[in-house]
């Protein structure tokens, strides 16, 4: 117990100097002790996450900060039995190894016809990581408190660095959100996803075609695929309007070119199985909900929501989009708060909704700034939020599954907002 605390403590040290040594993992417009204050509060969330899955929600094969542990440990005394095949396990596992794949509860999924099993994502990390944590829980959780930290990092540094720096002060309430802290500091899918997403970014806002540019890209790329690859999917449209709209500065043509691309690309993918007869778009939407809504009945979950069923037409998906982007921003609401936790993501969600009303109160929109950007972050939320509002009857679970792009949700709005309204109390915490 002792060595595990000693090592704890020693990786403790070690983030926090590599946060005060390095520029790169500081908040660019922040003064540098924020970051400091951000990284050691995650890491006592990601403490207190424990001690409420582990005595509180003793269901421990249930649960993902348990469940994905414990079949890490297995893979790694694999790495002791048949080095061979634990590094099979490691890269890409084609069946022929089923005595060693057997023992791990969760390296198959039962609900998901996902064509990338996200579990063995988490799995496999974990065990790499017990070569440095020598099987200490608390450390894992510092890792992935760091690695989300330097995606929170990153992503902020991209949005604001768009605008003037005063507005950055707004990022604050939104990083410190219960919810965005919570979920983005266990040991989880959640954290990979946002340092993915972070090193996305980072890559394409670099203007210069460079090698690390094109690294940051490819890695961030490939880990938010490995971790949600859907993900990427809401990305692309998004993107692509971008990317190649940078330079068209009336309101009306950006707008018109947003609607453009969405379109075409919506009506190319709702169209794909006339051309791919095994893509088929509609269906696995149809597919996802239900065994989404299967998963929920096997384990009983709490809080769960009728879902308006899908139906194989683009029409149907279309509407139930919008109630699917509706739960996700507003739900649950404060009479659904059922429990602690529910309840809390009620009161946050108030807040959010509050902090949502005073940006828009305060923006010009006669004048707007960086609309491309603007745009981009809505429509790449907006998709998101229709995916999982569609396709997740669980509430606890949505509230979870929103985390990773809420940030960007509520940054959109926080750079419309006039610098003047920006409370000059508050400029202590901002970088000299």
């Amino acid at each position: 117990m002792i060595v595990k605390i000693l090592l704890t403590v020693f990786y403790l040290l070690l983030f926090n100097f590599l946060i005060y040594r390095y520029k790169l993992f500081q908040f660019k417009n922040f003064s540098p002790f924020i970051t400091h204050v951000v990284f050691n509060l995650k890491f006592a969330v990601g403490i207190f996450i424990w001690l409420i899955y582990t005595f509180y929600y003793k269901e421990l094969q249930n649960n993902d900060i348990h469940k994905f542990y414990s079949d890490a440990l297995i893979l790694r005394d694999i790495a002791k039995e048949n080095p061979k095949a634990f590094l099979q396990l490691l890269t890409i596992d084609d069946g022929s190894v089923p005595e060693y794949t057997l023992r791990m509860k969760n390296w198959e999924r039962n609900f998901d016809e996902a064509p990338i099993n996200e579990n063995r994502t988490v799995i496999r990390l974990n065990a790499l990581l017990m070569f440095l944590s020598f099987k200490t829980y608390f450390v894992h959780i510092l890792f992935f408190c760091f690695i989300s930290l330097v995606g929170w990092i990153l992503l902020t540094n991209v949005v604001f660095g768009f605008i003037d720096t005063r507005n950055s002060i707004l990022a604050l309430p939104v990083l410190l959100l219960p919810s965005v802290l919570f979920w983005t500091s266990g040991v989880m899918k959640e954290p990979l996803l946002a340092f993915g997403l972070g090193l996305l970014f980072h890559g394409i806002a670099n203007s210069e075609m460079r090698i690390p540019k094109l690294t940051a890209i490819v890695t961030g790329g490939f880990i938010v695929l490995l971790t949600k690859f859907f993900v990427l999917v809401c990305l692309f449209p998004a993107l692509v309007a971008f990317l190649f709209f940078r330079k068209t500065e009336k309101i009306g043509l950006i707008v018109l070119k947003y609607i453009l691309v969405n379109t075409i690309l919506l009506l190319m993918a709702f169209n794909i199985h006339q051309v791919v007869p095994r893509v088929n778009l509609q269906q696995m939407l149809l597919n996802k909900q239900m065994n989404s809504i299967k998963e929920a009945n096997y384990f009983q979950a709490g809080s769960r929501i009728e879902l308006p069923e899908l139906k194989e037409d683009a029409i149907s998906i279309l509407k139930t989009s919008v109630i699917g982007i509706w739960n996700t921003i507003t739900r649950p609401y404060i009479w659904e708060g059922e429990n602690v936790m529910m309840l809390a993501s009620a009161i946050e969600n108030v807040f959010i909704i509050s902090l949502l009303l005073m940006c828009i109160s305060f923006t010009n929109w006669k004048n707007l700034n960086n609309l491309n950007l603007f745009l981009f972050l809505l429509n790449f939320s907006f998709l998101y939020f229709a995916l999982i509002g569609m396709c997740t009857p669980v509430l606890g679970n949505l509230v979870r599954y929103k985390t990773p792009l809420l940030p960007l949700f509520l940054f959109a709005f926080m750079i419309q907002v006039s610098p003047k309204m920006v409370i000059g109390n508050l400029s202590f915490l901002l970088r000299k």
